[in-house]
């Protein structure tokens, strides 16, 4: 089964506080941050993204963009981004509005606030540079074992002993 992170958009860049001044100067660029982190943090969790921000920001009719696995959606003008979600919800949503939580909740999903989501990302941006880190520092070699699970890795070393 496909997991999907779906995310408020514009409840994200009004929770956190990296978009305040950005969000004033730079609508645009806090959207594209915004889709660059969601992006990065699908890819490293290997799940599909919708990121969805509603008409109420920006004028015009519905569209999609690709970034490969995030899809960024932009309602119809006056549709919000809560109706769009609760008609496609099926896995993860990202948003600290209440009435959406419970929505979200009653249908089956998992749901983390606006808030969580960062902290959830941060710790997924430090493993990943963890990774990069450990990978840099390698002998340059393309070994199986270093791309191992520890877990697997001590069981390979088990049977390898016997």
């Amino acid at each position: 089964m496909r997991e999907w992170l779906i995310v408020d958009g514009y409840n994200v860049i009004n929770s956190w506080t990296d978009f305040a001044k950005l969000r004033k100067d730079n609508l645009e660029h806090a959207r594209d941050l915004l889709r660059e982190k969601i992006l990065e943090y699908a890819v490293f969790k290997g799940y599909s993204g919708l990121l969805v921000f509603d008409a109420q920001e920006v004028q015009g009719s519905a569209e999609e963009e690709n970034y490969g696995a995030v899809t960024v959606i932009y309602t119809d003008e006056g549709e919000t981004a809560d109706s769009w979600i609760e008609r496609k919800t099926y896995e993860f949503v990202v948003t600290s509005d209440y009435a959406e939580q419970i929505n979200i909740l009653g249908s089956g999903a998992y749901r983390i606030s606006a808030r969580e989501f960062k902290e959830e990302y941060r710790r997924a941006k430090k493993q990943i540079e963890e990774k990069v880190h450990a990978t840099a520092s390698g002998t340059g070699r393309n070994e199986l074992g270093g791309r191992l699970h520890e877990h697997v890795r001590a069981h390979f070393e088990k049977l390898r002993r016997r």
